[in-house]
C-alpha cells in the first residue's frame, strides 16, 4: 500500500480520473465530487489523509470553503487548490492562507507531482 493517503476534489470527473491514473502510482487516493462529499470524506478518513487537492470552483461548497472547514479540523493539513481564476488580488490572498499551495490550471503534472512530495514530505 502506497504511504500516504490524498484527497482530491473536483467537480469535473476528466480532471479526478487523471490525477487518480497519475498520482495512484504513489498514493492512496480517494475524490469526491465536491467540498461536501469532500469534507465528508475527510472526516471520515482523516486519520490517513495528507494532503488534499481541490479545484476552487465547485457547486455546493468551493474550495475557499472547504480549506476553511479542512484547517478549522486540521489547520497543518496541506492544501492544493488547482484553479482557473484569473483575479490576481484573489488569487495572492488565497497564496498567503497557512498550507495552501495555489496552482492556476492549465498545471504541470510534474510540477503538481513535485508540489504534492513536498506536502507530504512536510509532514
Amino acid at each position: 500500500m502506497p504511504p500516504y493517503t490524498i484527497l482530491i476534489v473536483d467537480d469535473e470527473s476528466y480532471i479526478r480520473d487523471l490525477l487518480v491514473s497519475v498520482l495512484s502510482l504513489e498514493y492512496s487516493v480517494l475524490t469526491a465530487e465536491d467540498g461536501v462529499e469532500a469534507f465528508e470524506a475527510y472526516r471520515q478518513h482523516q486519520d490517513v489523509i495528507r494532503c488534499v487537492i481541490t479545484d476552487l470552483f465547485m457547486p455546493r461548497m468551493d474550495g475557499e470553503e472547504l480549506i476553511g472547514r479542512l484547517h478549522g479540523e486540521n489547520p497543518d493539513l496541506p492544501v492544493i487548490l488547482i484553479t482557473a481564476l484569473q483575479d490576481e488580488a484573489r488569487l495572492n490572498q488565497l497564496r498567503e492562507r497557512p498550507n495552501v499551495t495555489v496552482m492556476p490550471k492549465p498545471f504541470n503534472l510534474g510540477q503538481l507531482r513535485n508540489t504534492l512530495r513536498q506536502s507530504t514530505v512536510a509532514q
